[in-house]
């Protein structure tokens, strides 16, 4: 099956003007905004030579993007894109990673795309974050961004991302002018963390909702994160699990994703158990949670999500270490969040059993007997 990097040679050669603008080419747009691009306005076909080869210490990530960039570069749909204002920001004193571009298509319309987290566990930090902080400053710099964009451009907007990319394109959306929120096309959210319950509950949001094209793969978790736009499209990968979050993994078939009708049954229980626990959990222990997860996370030594599942016992031992340094308060928060978790966990398996398999009361009755005793 085919990814991005074989729709561009398949499609390559076909001009905007003959095949309209499509979801491929927007997910393009959002995996090539994770490069940083010179300041001015150059058009892909120059920055293919422009951009420097990155280096040994780049993580794989960023490397499929740049070879995606020299692809774009030798194609006729893509060549004389035209990227401008260039924005990248890294403030570690204020927990902030920003970065968006803004590209020129040869039809008039102008494609705001803003950078996500990639597949390091620093990355995954950031996306969780979410669940217990919003706006963060990198919400507020998207807000701020497409403001500017729209003042120097003309004509429609398409706003997309990857990641934490999509969840910036929304909430930008969200909360600009009505005059520039009129125009605003579509906005992409590539497997991007869902808004907090205000920002979703509000009229910037409610104004443009209609015009959101939301995608997650089928083993999907970022994109299930928080509250998140009920009418999104579930995308097939080649990879498995997590990996799946990798956008270079999603396959095609023509213009578009190749689409499966739901959520692999794993997916579906991280969704509905992740929603109820969020609701129960008080945002202040989310983020002593989240904090302390990655922290015993990053203390096993792996950088990325794959260097974790690479070596899982090595991994878990490391994570025991770890352990023996957090207090006993945040210890026991963590212990009963944990059982909220698989209590709610488990609840949900007996609901999917009931709905996929229509077993007897009986078998009910033991199941939830086993889970008791479990518990």
């Amino acid at each position: 099956m085919a990814n991005v990097m074989d729709y561009l040679a398949w499609r390559g050669d076909v001009s905007v003007a003959y095949s309209p603008w499509n979801e491929v080419d927007s997910l393009i747009m959002a995996k090539l905004s994770y490069l940083d691009f010179p300041g001015g306005a150059t058009p892909i076909r120059d920055l293919g030579m422009l951009v420097p080869p990155l280096g040994p210490g780049a993580i794989t990530f960023v490397h499929e993007s740049r070879a995606l960039l020299s692809a774009a570069a030798m194609t006729e749909r893509f060549a004389g894109v035209t990227m401008r204002h260039p924005v990248s920001v890294v403030d570690q004193e204020r927990d902030m990673q920003f970065a968006a571009i803004t590209a020129d298509l040869p039809d008039g319309t102008h494609f705001v795309a803003f950078r996500g987290t990639d597949n390091t566990i620093v990355g995954w930090r950031e996306d969780f974050t979410m669940a217990f902080e919003s706006p963060i400053p990198a919400q507020r710099a998207a807000v701020k961004y497409l403001n500017e964009a729209a003042a120097l451009t003309d004509g429609p907007l398409l706003l997309g991302g990857h990641s934490k990319g999509g969840n910036l394109a929304i909430y930008a959306a969200a909360h600009v002018s009505a005059e520039v929120q009129a125009r605003i096309r579509l906005i992409y959210s590539f497997d991007g963390p869902g808004l907090d319950d205000a920002t979703v509950a509000s009229q910037g949001y409610i104004a443009i909702a209609r015009r959101i094209r939301s995608f997650v793969p089928q083993s999907s978790v970022v994109g299930l994160l928080l509250a998140y736009h009920p009418e999104y499209t579930v995308v097939k990968s080649d990879a498995i699990g997590l990996l799946q979050h990798d956008s270079f993994t999603w396959q095609i078939l023509g213009t578009s994703f190749v689409k499966v009708e739901e959520l692999d049954v794993g997916s579906q229980l991280v969704d509905q158990t992740v929603h109820a626990w969020l609701a129960r959990v008080a945002p202040e222990q989310r983020k002593r949670f989240v904090n302390t997860l990655f922290d015993l996370l990053e203390a096993t030594g792996a950088t990325t999500m794959k260097e974790l599942l690479h070596d899982v016992p090595g991994r878990a031992t490391a994570i025991l270490r770890a352990l023996q340094g957090v207090d006993f308060e945040t210890a026991k928060m963590i212990v009963t969040l944990l059982g909220q978790f698989v209590s709610i966990g488990a609840t949900n398996v007996i609901e999917l059993i009931r709905q996929r398999l229509n077993p007897d009361e009986s078998q009910i009755e033991q199941i939830q007997g086993e889970t008791t005793h479990a518990e």
